[in-house]
């Protein structure tokens, strides 16, 4: 058992097969030959005797052997033929099948049914296209029972048969056995091969259910593995999607906290002037009510784009500086503030997300400044270093003994963090504002950096 576990069980059960063919066409040959040489040997010794004892007249020796060589080609060539066309032609592999049970059965009568075994090599062959195992069984039985009514013995009391042993005892003595024994040795040999090639088809069917199981089983493993991965990706979608909405949140609440605390900063001191204006200075007053009327409408129009994920309307179609400068303008109109506004970072070329930030920062900071430090002068300036922009913002206002970082700080360390950069605030004779921002373009007049 050890050896057939190391052979090849496919090309096993073949050569196997294989070795049947030779075998069985060196037995009918055999079995053709000795009755054509015997037919000769007694026609020139004028063995009147012996062939009168014949029971039936024998073929012509010459076509005999011709037949039973022809015949057995044939039967080889249905065999391979029939492999081509099984599982394609299902009717051609039937006439094929019946024109190889016909040939098998007029070769064994030639052979006057001295020989039968040529049966096993078709039942080898059919047992290769019997998948399910379960039929094995009645088809063997089966078998053996036709090659048990093939016999010579049980034919010879219908139809008179001249046998091998017939032929054979011509000779007499050593000879007559030696041809016997030939026979013999041949017939269990291709018994003995016939059992082979069925214990090797039945390890080879093993062989293929084993491997099928190993498939479902990996099959099974990998579906498992699938489902736990298709899991993990819901998971993680729904984890994206809820990140995505509190980033969305946080956004909003930045650009909605920067816009309207902003403008609601300039609309509050503005009125304030106003009422002051009222009474000394009615034509002020008016004029300042129309720079916050302007005001808080180019802040609505802010609102709505930062809803909808559009820079400010100043930073559409004009430079940084330019939409820095006019928020400065606007809001030292509105609330009489002195703000003073320097940048020396010309030739520099921003990103979408680097100018909002820029300009959400000083918006930021300029809010705080009049808001919370009640500051009446500003101070804001852009340096370019070597890396990106650097960003000074600091004013008069009562500053603060202990920073405390509420939503805007918080909001303005969000914002340049996200972009690599770093801010600082302190707090001495007012409030100050620092913050570096490494820029990802940087061009000067010499060309790009």
């Amino acid at each position: 058992m050890n050896i057939l576990k190391k052979i090849d069980v496919m090309k096993g059960s073949d050569v196997c097969l294989l070795a049947m063919m030779v075998l069985n066409f060196v037995i009918v040959c055999f079995m053709g030959l000795v009755p054509v040489l015997t037919q000769i040997r007694a026609a020139n010794m004028n063995a009147e005797d012996f062939l009168g004892s014949l029971v039936s007249v024998p073929m012509h020796p010459s076509r005999r052997l011709l037949f039973v060589i022809s015949i057995y080609i044939f039967i080889v060539l249905c065999i391979f033929t029939k492999r081509q066309y099984s599982g394609k032609s299902d009717r051609i592999f039937f006439w094929l099948s019946c024109y190889e049970v016909c040939l098998v059965s007029y070769l064994m009568i030639i052979l006057d049914m001295s020989y039968t075994g040529v049966i096993f090599l078709i039942v080898a062959e059919y047992l290769s296209y019997m998948g399910n195992q379960k039929n094995w069984i009645g088809f063997l039985m089966a078998t053996f029972a036709v090659y048990l009514f093939c016999n010579y013995s049980l034919v010879n009391i219908i139809f008179p048969m001249n046998s091998f042993d017939m032929w054979a005892s011509f000779y007499g003595g050593k000879k007559a056995a030696f041809y016997m024994g030939i026979r013999t040795s041949c017939e269990i040999f291709n018994l003995f091969l016939m059992l082979l090639y069925v214990v090797l088809t039945i390890l080879q069917d093993k062989r293929e259910k084993r491997q099928i199981r190993e498939l479902n089983n990996r099959l099974n493993r990998a579906n498992e593995q699938l489902k736990d991965a298709n899991e993990q990706l819901r998971l993680y979608a729904v984890q994206k999607e809820e990140m995505g909405e509190m980033k969305e949140r946080n956004r909003l609440a930045r650009e909605i906290h920067d816009t309207l605390g902003h403008i609601l900063t300039g609309i509050s001191v503005g009125i304030d002037a106003v009422q002051v204006l009222l009474d000394i200075a009615p034509d002020a007053a008016k004029q300042q009510l129309g720079t916050l009327g302007e005001m808080s409408r180019n802040g609505l129009n802010d609102v709505r784009r930062s809803v909808h994920k559009l820079k400010p309307d100043s930073l559409e179609s004009k430079s940084i500086d330019y939409a820095i400068q006019n928020m400065v303008e606007e809001t030292s109109k509105s609330t009489g503030a002195k703000i003073y506004f320097v940048s020396y970072g010309e030739g520099l070329v921003y990103e979408a997300d680097e100018e909002e930030t820029i300009f959400r920062l000083v918006q930021e900071g300029t809010t705080n400044s009049l808001r919370h430090g009640k500051a009446t002068e500003i101070f804001i300036r852009l340096d370019k270093y070597e890396e990106g922009i650097e960003i000074t913002l600091e004013d008069n206002g009562c500053g603060s003994a202990e920073i405390k970082e509420g939503f805007g700080l918080s909001h303005m360390r969000e914002r340049v963090e996200m972009l690599g950069g770093i801010i600082t605030f302190t707090s001495e004779n007012g409030f100050k504002i620092h913050a570096v921002i490494p820029i990802r373009e940087r061009k000067t007049e010499e060309g790009l950096l």
